[in-house]
C-alpha cells in the first residue's frame, strides 16, 4: 500500500497558484488602466495591501471550508463577507495613513480572490476522489455515500497494492491479530489509520449514535475559555447591532399587529442549559387562539399570511435577542425544544438530554444542515448534528453556521 501527503501538497499549490492569479498576475494588467499615483511607493503599498488581503481571507476561508457540507453557494456565503470585510478595513486604514494605492487593482484582485476560492472549492467537490480502505468489508455498506470519496475493500487493496489517501477501520469489531499487524504496519509506512466512527463524523458533520460511550462523554464539554470568549463577542456584537434590531422590531410588530387580532409576541416554555426552562419570545405567526400540536406542520392552516413569510426570513426570530442578551441563549447553539416535547425526546431518543451542555441558539449546526425535525428519526439526526457540534464547538464553526445561516434564510430553506 501507497501513500502520499496529498492534502498538504494541494493547499499549497492551491496557495501558491490562488497567490499569482490573483496578486501576481493582475499587477501589469492594471497598473496599465490606472496609473500609480506616487510613482514606486503607490504600486510597493498597493502590491503589499493586495498580498496581505489575499493571505488573511485565503486563509480564513480555507478554515471555514475544513467544516463539512462545503459547496460552491456556501463557499460564495462564507468567503465574500470575510472578503469585503477585510479589504474595506485595508481600504479604510490606507486612508487614514494618507497612502496612495491603486484602488482598481486593489479592490479587482478581491473580486479575482472570491472567484479563485469558490471555483476551487467547486473543483473539489466534483473532481477531486480520495480512496479508502476499509475493514471490515462488511463496513463498507455503512460508509456515506458521497461523490469525492471512493471505498475499497482492505483485503483487496492489499492484494493489488492500490495507492489510497487513508484506511478506515472499525476499531470496535474483531479485526483479528493478523489484520490488526497490516494496520500497523501501514501506519509505520505512513498510511493514516483512522476510525470508521471519526471518518464517518469528518465527512458527514454529524457525531454517530451508535457506539457512543460514557468514555467520550467529556469531549462534549467546551473549554471554560471558549465560553467566555464566545460569550464576550456575542454580547458586544449584539450590542453593535443593537441599533439597527432595534429600527427593525416596531416594523414588523406593527406588520404583525395589523395582520391579525392577538399579540405581537408568542412566548413559550423552552428548555435551556442543564435543564432549566426559560421563556422564549418570538414574533407571533399563528392565529391567535389555534389550538393543535406544540410541533409544526407542513402547510400548518393554523400560521398567517404574514407568519410564513416571517418564518421563511427567521424575522420572527429577533426578539430572541433579549434572551440573548439575557443569558438564556446564545445566536449559535442547539435549538432549543419545548418544554412538553423535550421530555418525549429525552425519554425515548438516548443521549438527548447531552444537547443541554451549552446555551440553546437561535441558529446552529442542525438547523443549517437539516431543517426543521419532528419525527423521531429526524430528532435523531438532528441529535447527532448538535453532537458534532459540541464536540467540535470554536469560534471558528460558529462563524460559519452564522454565515451559512445567511445562506440558509436567502435560500428560504429550512423553515417550517
Amino acid at each position: 500500500m501507497r501513500s502520499a501527503p496529498q492534502r498538504f501538497i494541494e493547499t499549497w499549490i492551491d496557495a501558491v497558484v490562488g497567490f499569482l492569479f490573483c496578486v501576481v498576475l493582475p499587477i501589469p494588467i492594471y497598473a496599465t488602466g490606472e496609473p500609480f499615483v506616487g510613482a514606486w511607493s503607490g504600486a510597493e503599498f498597493t502590491i503589499i495591501s493586495t498580498a496581505i488581503g489575499y493571505s488573511v481571507v485565503w486563509y480564513c476561508g480555507r478554515r471555514l471550508d475544513a467544516f463539512p457540507g462545503a459547496t460552491l453557494q456556501g463557499n460564495l456565503g462564507s468567503v465574500a463577507p470575510i472578503a469585503v470585510l477585510t479589504y474595506a478595513l485595508i481600504a479604510a486604514i490606507l486612508l487614514l495613513l494618507r497612502i496612495d494605492y491603486s484602488r482598481i487593482q486593489f479592490f479587482g484582485s478581491g473580486l479575482l480572490m472570491v472567484l479563485w476560492m469558490a471555483s476551487v472549492t467547486h473543483l473539489r467537490s466534483r473532481y477531486l476522489v480520495r480512496n479508502y480502505a476499509v475493514i471490515p468489508r462488511s463496513s463498507i455498506a455503512d460508509m456515506p455515500v458521497l461523490s469525492t470519496c471512493r471505498w475499497l475493500d482492505f483485503d483487496d487493496v492489499q492484494r493489488r497494492d492500490v495507492r489510497v489517501d487513508a484506511i478506515v477501520a472499525d476499531l470496535s469489531a474483531d479485526l483479528g491479530e493478523g489484520r490488526l499487524a497490516a494496520l500497523a504496519d501501514a501506519a509505520i509506512a505512513g498510511v493514516p489509520v483512522l476510525d470508521r466512527r471519526y471518518i464517518v463524523e469528518t465527512l458527514t458533520g454529524r457525531t454517530p449514535l451508535g457506539g457512543l460511550t460514557p468514555n467520550e462523554f467529556g469531549a462534549l464539554l467546551p473549554s471554560r475559555q471558549y465560553l467566555v470568549v464566545r460569550r464576550v463577542v456575542e454580547l458586544g456584537l449584539t450590542v453593535l447591532m443593537l441599533p439597527i434590531l432595534l429600527l427593525t422590531l416596531p416594523v414588523v410588530a406593527l406588520v404583525v399587529r395589523l395582520d391579525s387580532p392577538g399579540p405581537i409576541f408568542f412566548l413559550q416554555t423552552r428548555i435551556g442549559r442543564r435543564g432549566q426552562p426559560f421563556r422564549m419570545v418570538k414574533f407571533r405567526t399563528m392565529f391567535h387562539g389555534a389550538g393543535g400540536p406544540s410541533f409544526t406542520t407542513a402547510a400548518d392552516p393554523r400560521i398567517t399570511r404574514i407568519g410564513a413569510f416571517l418564518r421563511k426570513c427567521r424575522l420572527d426570530e429577533l426578539p430572541q435577542l433579549f434572551n440573548v442578551l439575557a443569558g438564556h441563549m446564545s445566536w449559535v447553539g442547539p435549538r432549543p425544544e419545548a418544554a412538553s416535547l423535550e421530555k418525549s425526546y429525552v425519554r425515548d431518543i438516548e443521549h438527548f438530554a447531552l444537547r443541554g451542555i451549552v446555551r440553546p441558539g437561535v441558529t446552529g449546526w442542525a438547523q443549517i444542515n437539516q431543517g426543521y425535525a419532528h419525527e423521531s428519526d429526524e430528532m435523531r439526526s438532528k441529535l447527532e448534528y448538535d453532537l458534532y457540534y459540541l464536540k467540535h464547538c470554536s469560534l471558528w464553526l460558529d462563524l460559519v453556521i452564522v454565515l451559512r445561516t445567511f445562506a440558509v434564510v436567502f435560500r428560504g430553506t429550512g423553515a417550517r
